[in-house]
């Protein structure tokens, strides 16, 4: 009768079965970590109570450009990064320049600010930096902050897109 010689337990199958799973959980929760350690998903704010009370300053603005009739025609170039807005005032006496703004929905650190100049009367022009494709809240304001167009749009552009308040 042959005795059988037992085998180390690494040559075993089975207790490598066993501890494959648990070796998986612990590299993606490792890798998680790094990637909560590493970015920051600009969604929550330290000063929840001002962002309230910014909303509702905002809200007034926005009202304030839709009474007095201010809308445009939004045209972003993506090779050259010039944007073109092409402003109506309505019943609001022209500005000299306008403060813009592109904002990502989801992250503050893609957002990007820049000041239009007129380059003839209603007709504003800026330069950015490229941006990515997808979605954007494009904002532009008065110089004063009395009023302000807020619209949301997809990039690249298919043509000069409509804004209004």
């Amino acid at each position: 009768m042959a005795i059988d010689k037992a085998r180390p337990w690494y040559k075993e199958p089975w207790p490598w079965i066993f501890m494959a799973p648990i070796a998986t959980a612990m590299v993606v929760g490792f890798t998680m970590l790094g990637v909560a350690i590493k970015t920051n998903d600009g969604l929550v704010t330290d000063d929840y109570y001002r962002q309230g009370v910014l909303y509702n300053e905002n809200k007034e603005r926005d009202l304030r450009a839709q009474s007095l009739g201010i809308e445009g025609l939004l045209t972003i170039d993506e090779i050259t990064g010039d944007v073109l807005v092409e402003l109506e005032f309505g019943q609001a006496a022209p500005v000299d320049q306008i403060d813009g703004a592109l904002r990502s929905p989801t992250f503050a650190r893609d957002d990007r600010s820049f000041t239009l100049t007129p380059i003839r009367p209603g007709y504003y022009q800026a330069s950015i930096d490229s941006i990515k494709p997808g979605a954007w809240i494009v904002e532009l304001t008065a110089p004063d902050g009395t009023w302000r167009i807020q619209q949301r749009i997809g990039l690249p552009l298919a043509g000069p897109t409509h804004i209004a308040p």
